[in-house]
């Protein structure tokens, strides 16, 4: 997060175009890999 706060000082309000990727990672059993967010602890996709 402190990278898009970095930016806001400069930029201000103006948008931002920003990207991302994501990739949803599926067993022979039909299990979806997930990862253990470390700020909140919460199970999440892994993207």
């Amino acid at each position: 997060m402190g990278y898009i706060m970095d930016l806001r000082k400069v930029v201000g309000h103006r948008p931002l175009i920003m990207t991302c990727a994501g990739v949803l990672i599926i067993n022979e059993e039909n299990q979806i890999l997930l990862q253990k967010r470390k700020d909140n602890g919460q199970w999440a996709r892994t993207w």
